[in-house]
């Protein structure tokens, strides 16, 4: 197994667009800045994920663009830009992660019932194994949230750590 951690769209914008986001991520940004430290400390690959849409934004460039304050993101880390909630369409994460020669992908951030879940399900059409990080990821209705842990394959952080 080799895999690379994605982390997705915890941008300004989509926290400041809902309480209930920013209060979530909140909840669980020390949770996802463990599973970062970790595959950095492991020195595995590490890939930001951002969202735009065409003609509405956010725009790159802009702080409403970038990722909340709170997440450990460094300015040589991998990104990639989506206008698709799957991070898998019609962006290069396929390459990166093939010149990397990953075969799984461990997925952080928000929405759970939103891009979370496209890319998850996105990873399987690419012949890739993913898994979310239980407690990383976001969404502005727990119930939700736990249900896609319920029918997502999730780790731990500590399962993650042992693993890797």
């Amino acid at each position: 197994m080799k895999p690379a951690l994605l982390v997705v769209d915890i941008q300004n914008a989509w926290l400041e667009m809902s309480p209930e986001l920013k209060r979530s991520v909140e909840m669980r940004a020390e949770e996802i800045n463990e599973g970062i430290r970790i595959f950095r400390e492991k020195g595995l690959p590490i890939i930001f994920i951002y969202h735009t849409d065409k003609g509405k934004g956010p725009e790159p460039g802009t702080r409403s663009f970038e990722f909340a304050d709170g997440i450990h993101v460094r300015d040589s880390d991998v990104k990639v830009t989506k206008n698709y909630p799957n991070a898998f369409n019609k962006t290069n994460l396929v390459e990166i992660l093939g010149k990397q020669k990953c075969d799984t992908v461990i997925i952080e951030g928000l929405s759970a019932t939103g891009c979370i879940l496209a890319t998850y399900l996105g990873a399987i059409d690419h012949d890739l194994s993913p898994y979310l990080v239980k407690g990383a990821v976001a969404s502005g209705r727990e119930d939700l949230l736990r249900f896609v842990e319920e029918i997502c394959d999730t780790l731990s952080l500590r399962a993650m750590d042992q693993m890797l």
